[in-house]
């Protein structure tokens, strides 16, 4: 039976692994369209990656989706099959 300790650091290896992917995709989005946006803004549920930004923000990276989609299976942890 696990104690507490080994579940909570199961529990931390999650969230260190979901921060680490915001910041991939925070980076892959950054190279490829030079635009910036924050953690707070990132959201994937369902192998969906949900960006809450401006209209004009959005347009300019579903420009882009297919090249930020193949950047991000070369560097994620976890598979992305869209951008919303």
């Amino acid at each position: 039976m696990l104690n507490i300790k080994e579940y909570l650091e199961k529990f931390s290896k999650g969230l260190r692994s979901e921060e680490t992917d915001k910041e991939k995709i925070i980076e892959t989005i950054d190279r490829l369209t030079q635009i910036k946006i924050t953690k707070n803004q990132i959201e994937t549920k369902n192998y969906v990656l949900f960006i809450k930004t401006t209209p004009l923000v959005s347009n300019k990276i579903f420009i882009h989706k297919e090249e930020i989609l193949k950047g991000l299976s070369l560097s994620l942890s976890q598979k992305i099959v869209d951008i919303r």
